[in-house]
């Protein structure tokens, strides 16, 4: 199944000057044919599933979970979802979330199709010489802007993502790192600009990064009703309320169709770009 071509976002004569334009002229990189079924064929069956309070669970060596997405049980959503980035590496990873926070075309190259921009909110702490890679996001909050439902004529739909050091939500930083499994681990929390019933509800993702023969893979997962508060799992829905299986499908079409582009340019726009972090 082949996803139809939409019209590219509208950009400015400046992004045209941009080194990286050549990747908004590019045409959309393809969805692993494998995982289209994943996509939109029917929802995972949610009993067993990696419900958020167990998500620490990701970082125990061997650890894997099924391609695909479900309503769970307690009514909230759930995303696994891997992409292969030939390759890659987990510092690439690393660098892109802090890089593409700069200039909000830098996200708009993931997929032209929908993303009008990306911008940090704290870029001191991005720009910053003296952290860490990891650093120069953790604790940022990125706004996320993507085409609405009226498209370019329709006001954007708006999300934040607020980055976080992966013990701060729960993770054991210990399994974590060069000499571990997990090279990496990208945590955030998501919500929505707007107040229910209009917002969508809160959600938390994170991209955990393996090595693996001629690359890396990028597992993400998405818990969506659920995040972090004051270090403490927190339900972001109403307990007597379900979501339909529809919203987890279509945040897991946007997440595969940004992925399965990044993968294509990831190596060769890093090692282009990677000094003008």
């Amino acid at each position: 199944m082949e996803m139809m071509q939409k019209p590219k976002v509208p950009v400015t004569d400046a992004d045209k000057q941009k080194s990286y334009f050549k990747y908004y002229e590019r045409d959309l990189a393809p969805i692993a044919p494998e995982k289209m079924g994943k996509i939109f064929g029917p929802p995972m069956m949610p009993i067993g599933k990696l419900t958020f309070p167990e998500r620490a669970k990701i970082l125990e060596p061997g650890f894997e979970d099924e391609t695909g997405y479900c309503v769970l049980p307690d009514g909230t959503g759930y995303i696994s979802d891997t992409t292969f980035i030939p390759g890659g590496t987990a510092e690439m990873v690393d660098w892109y979330f802090a890089w593409r926070g700069l200039d909000p075309f830098r996200f708009t190259i993931v997929n032209p199709e929908e993303n009008l921009g990306a911008m940090s909110m704290q870029t001191c702490i991005t720009k910053d010489p003296f952290r860490t890679v990891q650093e120069k996001y953790w604790d940022t909050t990125q706004e996320i802007r993507r085409m609405g439902q009226m498209g370019p004529m329709g006001p954007p739909k708006i999300d934040y993502l607020n980055f976080k050091c992966p013990s701060s939500v729960g993770f054991d930083m210990d399994k974590i790192g060069p000499d571990k499994e997990t090279k990496t681990l990208v945590c955030a929390r998501n919500f929505a600009d707007g107040q229910p019933p209009q917002a969508a509800p809160d959600y938390f993702v994170c991209h955990q990064v393996k090595e693996v023969e001629g690359g890396i893979n990028v597992t993400t997962r998405i818990w969506y009703g659920w995040t972090v508060r004051y270090g403490k799992s927190y339900k972001a829905l109403p307990d007597e309320f379900f979501m339909q299986p529809m919203v987890p499908m279509a945040l897991m079409i946007q997440n595969a169709t940004e992925w399965a582009n990044l993968a294509a340019i990831l190596p060769e726009l890093y090692a282009a770009e990677k000094d003008t972090l």
